[in-house]
């Protein structure tokens, strides 16, 4: 079987690691043999942009033995556009599904933890405390029938460059993007109080928006990467994002007392 890395040498002269994306001379590239999933096809046709473009190789053809190398573009990126998108239902999770989701998801990282410093411990048990007060909110707010919306969203947005990685477009609650955009920093409190204006949002998404918050997430996906300095610095920026969060939403719906969360 051909390997990319022979592609990237052989058809376009390009000495790199055999690897689904990477970035040479200052650009990034996909290169693949698959169409794009339809999760991303569905999301840039509703952006109405395409991100890419086709790089011919040595011998001015589309195709290497059915590989195509696509290269991003410098597209301005509209943050309103994406988190309007973010708010298209498309399908639907009831509140069982979800719970059960979150509690295998967080048993994944962190059942198996080595807790080798104290340090380690608390945040350890911090991040478990918080997985655990979600799942009890979520409890508090809704039934298990509930039904939620789910819609395109981005596993993760550490970077510009992150909206438009063709492995980054998922299947979430409508929440998820507009709390990634706070957590990191796009968008500021003011701006995320506006969105709750301007979009109307009910009492309902914003309930869901205080438990998928308290969910850890952000602090889990990195969990297994991060060292123990990249734990601490990452848990305290989310509990201030945290705090400053609940107490915009205690102007539009009831929240129990967290006094614990400093």
């Amino acid at each position: 079987m051909v390997s990319k890395l022979n592609i990237l040498q052989n058809y376009y002269h390009i000495p790199l690691e055999d690897q689904f994306t990477f970035t040479y001379d200052s650009h990034k590239y996909y290169l693949t043999n698959k169409p794009f999933p339809f999760y991303f096809q569905k999301y840039i046709s509703l952006l109405q942009i395409n991100p890419f473009k086709i790089i011919d190789n040595i011998y001015q053809q589309k195709q290497s033995q059915g590989f195509i190398l696509y290269q991003l573009l410098n597209i301005p990126t509209d943050i309103q556009k994406i988190i309007s998108i973010s708010l298209i239902p498309l399908e639907a999770k009831t509140i069982n599904i979800i719970k059960k989701e979150w509690i295998q998801y967080y048993e994944s990282i962190l059942i198996y933890t080595s807790l080798n410093s104290l340090e380690y411990q608390i945040i350890y048990y911090t991040l478990f405390t918080l997985c655990q007060l979600s799942i009890e909110l979520l409890n508090h707010y809704f039934s298990s029938s509930t039904t939620i919306p789910c819609s395109l969203q981005h596993q993760t947005i550490q970077s510009i460059e992150d909206i438009y990685k063709i492995e980054n477009i998922i299947l979430d609650l409508t929440v998820h993007d507009l709390l990634n955009l706070y957590l990191n920093d796009f968008i500021t409190l003011q701006q995320l109080e506006h969105i709750f204006n301007e979009n109307n949002l009910t009492s309902k998404e914003l309930q869901l928006l205080l438990c998928y918050a308290i969910f850890p997430k952000t602090c889990l996906f990195y969990y297994h990467k991060d060292n123990l300095i990249q734990k601490r610095k990452r848990l305290m920026k989310y509990n201030k994002k945290l705090s400053s969060l609940i107490l915009l939403l205690q102007k539009y719906i009831q929240i129990p007392l967290f006094n614990w969360i400093k």
